[in-house]
């Protein structure tokens, strides 16, 4: 069986080898296995495996040889040994249940090159708040998978996955993290009973608590496939609902979503937001009174979400944290435009950058006619999930 590992060792050597952070990790990884068919299934999931082991390294691991990184990745990310650890370091596998503290000792003391501070990029911009170690090395654990269960489902989801023997964690607000690996949609009906939607993601409804009116009408301006539009309207089953992106295919998917989940959307168009004719488009869109809240989940860094696409940790460029905070202001102008007095906005990033969260908030506060009533970083890293960065703002005029 050793042979076969050290096989294994090899062939993420060689996927690594050839990645060139020309598209997602994940996409990459079908790509090559459809064209090598020589790998069976349990192939394919080692092989992964020990690449996304690798990945988590960011540029700890710069001056360190591909295949001791591989393995340094893997002895990490791992608390028990399928045999990989016990076949081509069977030394390291005798200590794989200590501590990620005394972990990375060990690993430092055989490779002083080894950087564990180097994981995360640009660890100077994060926002003050955020705790720089405890982040670094959350990105060694594993992603967690949650569902967010729809209004009155709850009883109907957990009996379902009772019964199919999934293990599941009940979080607060309805909220469950799966510790199972399988398809769900097999066994529930995702969107009608329930949505495939982080922690971190569901706790931006928190802040709806500090609107002080009846929501009639929401408008969510950066929509993608319509996650929070769909919990937003769980939340105000009786607003009317305007949608709208950028992307035209994503559209698509939210009004297919949408069809499933019983949302019925009042208007839904594409619309860049950074465009000279924005406005005109949302005025042709909206109603003329506006609407009560506007939803910014806005394009930024995804820094917040790197857990699950670890290769943004070493592809990521830093001066494109400016390029994005433009385009957040230019947006958050634009919006704000659209708001009548006593009208709130929810502007969010999935970004630990302080430029794209806190300074952003300043920028609106000092020249843009809005109030901000409350400003939060929502955490799921303790259960495995994402971090976001939410402000909610009222008009001021």
């Amino acid at each position: 069986m050793g042979g076969y590992f050290q096989a294994y060792l090899r062939n993420a050597s060689i996927v690594l080898d050839h990645y060139r952070h020309q598209e997602p990790f994940s996409v990459f990884l079908k790509q090559f296995f459809r064209l090598e068919k020589k790998y069976g299934s349990r192939d394919r999931k080692v092989i992964t495996d020990l690449c996304y082991g690798y990945l988590r390294l960011g540029h700890a691991i710069d001056k360190i040889s591909l295949q001791d990184a591989i393995v340094i990745g893997y002895y990490l990310t791992h608390n028990t040994d399928n045999g990989f650890l016990a076949s081509v370091k069977p030394e390291w596998s005798e200590n794989i249940l200590e501590t990620l503290s005394n972990k990375l000792k060990f690993i430092k003391r055989l490779y002083p090159d080894f950087q564990p501070n180097s994981i995360f990029p640009g660890i100077s911009d994060l926002s003050p708040s955020m705790d720089v170690e405890k982040w670094t090395l959350k990105h060694l654990s594993k992603p967690g998978f949650f569902l967010r269960i729809r209004p009155g489902n709850t009883d109907k989801v957990r009996a379902v996955l009772d019964e199919k023997g999934v293990v599941y964690d009940l979080l607060a607000n309805d909220a469950i993290r799966i510790h199972s690996n399988l398809d769900l949609s097999e066994i529930l009906m995702i969107d009608k009973d329930c949505l495939v939607q982080d922690i971190a993601s569901q706790k931006t409804s928190e802040l709806f608590s500090n609107i002080s009116i009846p929501i009639q009408s929401f408008w969510d301006a950066c929509a993608g496939s319509g996650g929070k539009s769909i919990m937003v309207h769980d939340l105000f089953p009786h607003a009317k609902v305007f949608v709208s992106d950028i992307r035209d295919e994503i559209l698509e998917e939210l009004k297919r979503r949408f069809r499933i989940a019983g949302v019925k959307a009042e208007k839904t168009f594409c619309n860049d937001l950074t465009h000279p004719m924005a406005e005109q488009v949302i005025k042709s869109n909206l109603p003329s009174q506006g609407v009560d809240l506007i939803i910014a989940d806005v394009p930024c860094s995804g820094s917040g979400t790197w857990g699950r696409t670890p290769e943004w940790l070493t592809s990521f460029e830093i001066p494109s944290i400016e390029s994005y905070s433009r385009i957040q202001k230019i947006i958050l102008t634009q919006l704000t435009g659209q708001l009548r007095k006593g009208n709130f906005l929810l502007y969010i990033t999935c970004s630990v950058y302080e430029a794209e969260n806190e300074k952003i908030v300043s920028y609106a506060t000092e020249n843009l006619p809005v109030e901000l009533i409350k400003a939060e970083h929502l955490s799921g890293e303790e259960f495995g999930g994402d971090h976001l960065f939410a402000a909610l703002f009222i008009s001021a005029l």
